[in-house]
This record gives C-alpha cells, structure tokens and sequence, in this order.
C-alpha cells in the first residue's frame, strides 16, 4: 500500500472531526494528507491541501477546482496556517509532531493511532510544548483499508512556555547537536556529550528534572 494510506470512509466522523477545528471566516486551513477528500468537503475558509500522492492530487483538484492543493510531503512545508487537520498516515505521526512544534497555528484536530502519546519520549516532550486533548474514539472500521488498529481524535494547541519549558524545546528541535552545546547553563548529567538524537528515554527524563519541569 503506498504512502501507507488508510482513507476514511465514515463520513458523520469527518463531519464530526471538521466540527471541532470551528473554523472563523478568513482563517487559513490545512489539510494534510486528505486522500479522497472525506474532511475535505467539509471544510471553509482559506483552505490549502497537502498531499504527497500525485495520483490523488489530480482527483483532488477535480473535485474541488477552488482549492489550493500541493503536491508535497508535509514535512518540507514551512508554511504557517491558523487551523490544521489531519487523518494522520501511521508512518508520519512522530516526524508530524516534530514538525508541528516548528510550525504557528491556533489548533491542530488530527486523528491518530489510539495509544499514540501514550508513552516515549516523544510524549515526555509534547506534554511540556502543548496542551494535548482527546476529543473522541474512532473504530478502525472508519477506514480503509482497515488497519491494525483503532484511533482516536486529538486536539493540539500550542502552550505558553515558560524559561525552561522554552529551553526544553530549543534543545529538542536542535537535535543533532550535543546537549552540553545548547545547555545555557552547566547541569550535571553524564551524557553531556550525547547528541540529543541519541538521548534515550530515561534520560530525557533525567534531563526534565535536572531542569525542574
């Protein structure tokens, strides 16, 4: 299956998924990956489309000829929007949530695997930059092809950092760096000389208390 593509099929649940974005007039909206455009005929505003699959590009713009659709992977988009929505492919969900940290936007609904953020580090790290809210479950019969397993709906808004809560996620975002080099000040923790791609989970946990968060 190309692109890992599951497409929704439920459309009260995309009607539903839509509904809460509550979209005001001029907003710019995007739409990451919309396949057939299930969430799509929903949507309003200043909509632009992303898709990385040029086949379903071409049935897009078909379909909705007013509509801005780009042929790219969403994480070469530097783009900011105001509202973001997304049956998220499984395979981009952790680089999409990298992603969104970098990106402006008011709020994100995205529908991901039901025990995504559940654990890692990933979600030790989310849980400091935004504030993050299940909105409902989705069974997996939603889609198809019909994956392993369920899903369900987030709501993502970026947080008011404070100091340390900013620094955290300067240190995240230059991952290839060595912590000791984006450290503003000396804290003692043996992997100093880590890069922060190479930073496991307990100590990423370490890393949050020496900083106090």
């Amino acid at each position: 299956m190309k692109y890992d593509q599951h497409f929704m099929i439920d459309v009260e649940i995309a009607r539903q998924i839509v509904s809460f974005l509550a979209i005001k007039d001029n907003e710019k909206v995007l739409e990451i990956g919309p396949g057939k455009g299930v969430l799509t005929q929903f949507l309003k505003g200043n909509i632009t489309l992303i898709e990385i699959d040029k086949k379903l590009c071409k049935e897009l713009k078909e379909k909705f000829p007013n509509i801005k659709i780009i042929n790219r992977n969403i994480l070469n988009c530097n783009e900011n929007f105001d509202k973001i929505v997304s049956n998220v492919p499984y395979s981009i969900c952790e680089p999409l949530m990298n992603k969104l940290i970098k990106m402006n936007f008011k709020k994100a609904i995205l529908a991901v695997p039901d025990k995504f953020l559940e654990k890692g580090v990933l979600n030790l790290s989310m849980k400091h930059f935004f504030e993050i809210n299940k909105i409902m479950d989705v069974n997996k019969h939603a889609f198809y092809p019909v994956p392993k397993v369920n899903s369900k709906v987030i709501e993502i808004k970026h947080k008011k950092l404070n100091e340390k809560e900013e620094l955290l996620k300067n240190i995240y975002i230059q991952s290839d760096k060595k912590l000791k080099n984006v450290l503003k000040e000396k804290l003692d923790l043996e992997f100093l000389e880590k890069r922060i791609y190479q930073m496991n989970f307990n100590e990423w946990q370490k890393l949050v208390n020496a900083l106090g968060l």
